[in-house]
């Protein structure tokens, strides 16, 4: 079997494929985000996942695609820190380790092309012939722009200056109290600040739609603002490895379940791109599962022929 994890800010993924690629059995967990997390609860969060998939047979080889793995220093330190941990008596140091967006265009069974990460965090990423490319996906103070947590961070900030007179009034200072069952606006620094507050903030990013159904300005300006950013990222990684004529754009994460950003993104994404075809994926783990069974491959081959 081949083991493939999608490990986001908010919650993990795991599949199991078969020696001829079909899923045989898949399973959810917590977050993976090692950014987020210390070492020991990233350790227990990551084997709490894998022993569920040990009951299924043998894992010949395994994909990690996880948030937060930004550089090769990431990539080395996690590496470094499953080895040394239980996790590895399990995986027996035959694994990779791939920063999320890597699995996408995998998963879509495409070799070029581009794709968006816009769950708790974002991500850019794209792919032409031996060009590579990527933008954000350095988390929410150095980007993460047009995601959850971007949009819930905008939510609260718009809810308190309502409240404070100095931004436009909006009904989204009403939605936040009920939400976190508050009457003071000023109590959401007791709530907010602390552990988790990346995947907090993300969860207030859902009533920005609500408000706009109620024809709120304010959420509407905060949900334009995000497809502009999400625009703004793919032209971005698109252009640099010069991706033109017909080619796929994938899209994951939570962001998109919101129907207003995804039509608006993908009128936008058309006009731009005439040729380009968008496609949602909906378990990026399978393409970790694909990237695993090709690496299980290459390496028996590899020693096959020395």
């Amino acid at each position: 079997m081949f083991l493939g994890i999608d490990g986001g800010a908010t919650k993990s993924t795991l599949v199991l494929i078969d020696l001829k690629g079909k899923k045989i059995f898949e399973t959810s967990g917590k977050s993976l985000n090692y950014r987020n997390l210390d070492r020991e609860k990233f350790i227990q969060n990551l084997n709490e996942l894998i022993i569920k998939a040990k009951k299924k047979g043998k894992i010949l080889f395994s994909c990690l695609s996880l948030a937060g793995i930004d550089t090769e220093t990431d990539k080395k330190r996690v590496i470094n820190i499953i080895e040394k941990s239980r996790v590895n008596k399990i995986l027996k140091s035959n694994f990779i380790v791939k920063n999320d967006i890597e699995v996408l265009l995998p998963t879509a069974n495409i070799e070029d092309g581009a794709a968006i990460i816009a769950g708790t965090g974002s991500n850019f990423f794209a792919k032409n012939k031996n060009k590579i490319a990527r933008a954000g996906g350095l988390d929410y103070i150095l980007s993460d722009e047009g995601s959850a947590f971007d949009i819930g961070q905008k939510v609260l900030r718009a809810s308190v200056r309502s409240k404070d007179g100095r931004g436009e009034k909006t009904i989204l200072e009403k939605m936040v109290l009920k939400k976190v069952g508050i009457k003071n606006i000023r109590d959401l620094v007791n709530l907010i600040y602390g552990e988790n507050l990346k995947q907090k903030v993300g969860e207030f990013a859902p009533l920005a739609e609500i408000a706009l159904k109620k024809k709120d300005k304010v959420a509407k300006k905060i949900l334009l603002s995000s497809i502009d950013e999400l625009e703004n990222g793919i032209i971005t990684v698109t252009r640099k490895v010069k991706l033109k004529g017909e080619f796929k754009i994938c899209l994951v994460g939570s962001v998109f379940k919101n129907k207003y950003i995804l039509n608006k993104l993908e009128i936008k994404l058309k006009k731009r791109f005439k040729n380009a075809k968008i496609i949602i994926i909906k378990n990026p783990a399978i393409g970790a599962a694909k990237l695993a069974k090709k690496e299980f491959e290459k390496l028996s081959k590899a020693k096959f022929q020395s």
